[in-house]
């Protein structure tokens, strides 16, 4: 009886102590309900401007070409983003030569002790002929698309990023940490010089994100390296000529052309080694069109990014297969065209992944090693390779280039490097990558996985930086192509996912 009559004072004491903390926690919880209404409110309010400013910020044709010749765009954008947040209650000014500004909110006097948002204003060019569905540089309302070269990457993220900061401060809600976006132009070419400008002042916060790329969170991206491979020599000294093939380092080319000038019996080799290629390599394509003394060839392939070539058909390798496989290059003398096409053979024959230049590596996370030659270029005293390669961790640049070199050096090439950014690993369990898979958690109730890339963004240039936003993996319009488009409902919920973000970032314990 003893013993009944204590269990039952247990139980009452337990469901007396349940319904006392209840009581004690249900304030709390009722408050936190209503501050998320609040920001979901401010959210769905500042929407209509949020819109109206990447429509706006779109019509400015801030490209990023080889000579920065928009650079007067590109200044004239950042003085608007300035303007925009000053009328928004935020503090804005351009700095490093009028190439970058800078928002702070709250108290950045000391940028150890504040929060970093890096974005881009730049974009890379438009062909107003590649099929967009509106001008590339109209910022058109098409349903629930905003369209427009920029719209996602990334004048959307700068609106985005800029409305969640005017929020907080509108809404009054407390930071221990001040709060800074830096706004570059120049991230398309992979120079930077102007990220490394705000870092010589000493302007750049210890820890942050850059609003680019995609959600939830992005903790490792590969290196990046763009080189070029040049072999000298009187171009068309041979019976090879007018090598061309590709657009871009960074893109696996779709097309590429040579001139051959052969004897009937090299020609009919050449007939027998493009037909057993064809049979082999689905998809390609390989035209001889006559010529005077022989053929131009014409081989087309299947164009993809360069970080993921093997998703596509190298023109250019393929043509070099060919020309290897009918006896062609054995034939061809020594001249650039020749030179250059024997190197392909053997620094890369078919391959995308380094082995043949001794730099394949994988990585549990970051994949593998990949390398693309985006393109050939015959000139008048030279033919140019130019290489895109992404390397992951535990593979450096140095290593790649010392590779390149050394695989370049039996054909008398000259390596040029172009642009070099070494792989980026944050470590999953820091408190920023943690802090930020939580925001993505909260509001979207998804689970917050962590992404690796081969592509390249601002965070690699500076120490701890991850990207972070804004696209959501399977929903979001393409980018770098025809018909970029930034979804409206995205924009909201960037905005919304940054709010918080910037909110449990800024709080002691996230350091």
């Amino acid at each position: 009886m003893k013993l009944l009559l204590r269990l039952e004072s247990l139980h009452w004491y337990r469901a007396v102590t349940i319904l006392v903390l209840a009581l004690l926690f249900a304030p709390l919880a009722s408050l936190a309900q209503q501050l998320d209404a609040k920001i979901d409110a401010a959210v769905e309010a500042h929407l209509p401007a949020a819109i109206t400013d990447v429509q706006e910020w779109v019509r400015y044709r801030t490209v990023t070409d080889a000579t920065d010749s928009y650079r007067a765009e590109k200044t004239a954008l950042l003085k608007a983003i300035v303007t925009r947040a000053a009328e928004l209650g935020l503090s804005g000014r351009l700095v490093a030569e009028d190439r970058v500004a800078i928002v702070d909110l709250g108290d950045v006097a000391d940028p150890d002790n504040a929060i970093g948002i890096l974005v881009h204003a730049d974009v890379v060019p438009a062909n107003a002929d590649a099929g967009w569905d509106a001008p590339p540089f109209s910022g058109e309302l098409i349903g629930d698309w905003i369209y427009g070269r920029g719209a996602a990457d990334d004048k959307g993220p700068i609106a985005a990023t800029l409305h969640a900061m005017a929020i907080i401060r509108e809404l009054e809600l407390p930071l221990d940490r001040g709060v800074r976006m830096i706004v570059g132009t120049s991230e398309e070419n992979m120079q930077w010089d102007d990220m490394a400008a705000v870092a010589e002042a000493g302007w750049v916060p210890a820890t942050g994100w850059t609003a680019d790329a995609a959600f939830p969170v992005i903790n490792a991206e590969k290196s990046f390296l763009n080189a070029t491979v040049i072999f000298r020599g009187v171009s068309g000294a041979g019976i090879l000529s007018g090598l061309q093939g590709g657009l871009a380092p960074n893109s696996v080319p779709d097309r590429a052309r040579l001139q051959v000038v052969a004897p009937p019996k090299l020609r009919a080799r050449l007939a027998r080694a493009r037909q057993e290629l064809l049979e082999v390599v689905p998809g390609l394509e390989v035209d001889m069109l006559e010529a005077p003394g022989g053929y131009t060839l014409v081989v087309t392939g299947k164009a993809a990014h360069g970080s993921r070539p093997e998703s596509g058909l190298n023109a250019i390798t393929h043509l070099a297969a060919l020309l290897e496989q009918s006896g062609v290059l054995e034939s061809a003398g020594r001249s650039p065209e020749a030179t250059a096409l024997r190197f392909v053979r053997a620094a890369l024959g078919l391959e995308s992944n380094g082995e043949r230049l001794g730099i394949a590596r994988s990585h549990e996370v970051m994949g593998a090693t990949t390398v693309n030659l985006g393109m050939v270029e015959s000139r008048k005293d030279a033919v140019l390779l130019s290489f895109n390669i992404r390397g992951p961790d535990g593979l450096s640049v140095e290593e790649i280039t010392a590779a390149l070199e050394e695989a370049a050096a039996p054909f008398s090439g000259e390596v040029v490097l172009e642009v070099a950014k070494q792989p980026l690993y944050v470590e999953p369990d820091t408190p920023l990558v943690r802090i930020l898979q939580a925001s993505y958690a909260a509001i979207t109730g998804d689970e917050p996985k962590l992404l690796a890339i081969g592509g390249t963004t601002y965070a690699k240039a500076y120490p701890g930086y991850v990207a972070f936003g804004m696209g959501f993996i399977g929903e979001s319009g393409p980018v770098h192509a025809p018909n970029e488009r930034l979804l409206v409902s995205h924009l909201q919920r960037g905005m919304r996912i940054y709010v918080d973000a910037i909110l449990r970032a800024s709080r002691a314990e996230g350091r």
